[in-house]
């Protein structure tokens, strides 16, 4: 699938471990099978209150989470960047919700430019 290759793709241009692209990549294979997405075709046919359910709440919010936690939090520009680049329904979710999380304070991260360079 498109996601996968692309996430697998940012992690190794960030210089991430295995171990901990492997986790990253078992969380969204684990988000696909529990909403039964099993191509892009259907991730992005998904309305807008599920799609955004699945991608940023799902996935994104906890990826972000995984990285910051392991040490990686420069890999978190990699994984969105990657991520905005399928889509532009998503590059748009994903630029709405780092902006709110940063604006509002609720992330660390947002204070490192590398982290979040993409408000």
């Amino acid at each position: 699938m498109q996601l996968l290759e692309a996430i697998r793709t940012s992690m190794r241009a960030a210089r991430v471990p295995g171990q901990v692209t492997a986790k990253v990549l078992a969380h969204v294979e684990s988000v696909l099978e529990q909403y039964s997405i099993k191509s892009m075709g259907e991730l992005f046919e998904l309305p807008d209150w599920n799609f955004w359910l699945v991608v940023v709440k799902s996935m994104v919010a906890p990826l972000t989470r995984i990285l910051k936690q392991e040490g990686y939090c420069h890999a978190n520009s990699f994984l969105l960047g990657a991520l905005m680049s399928l889509d532009e329904r998503l590059a748009e979710m994903i630029r709405e919700w780092v902006r709110n999380r940063c604006s509002a304070g609720n992330d660390p991260c947002c204070k490192n430019p590398p982290c979040c360079n993409l408000v």
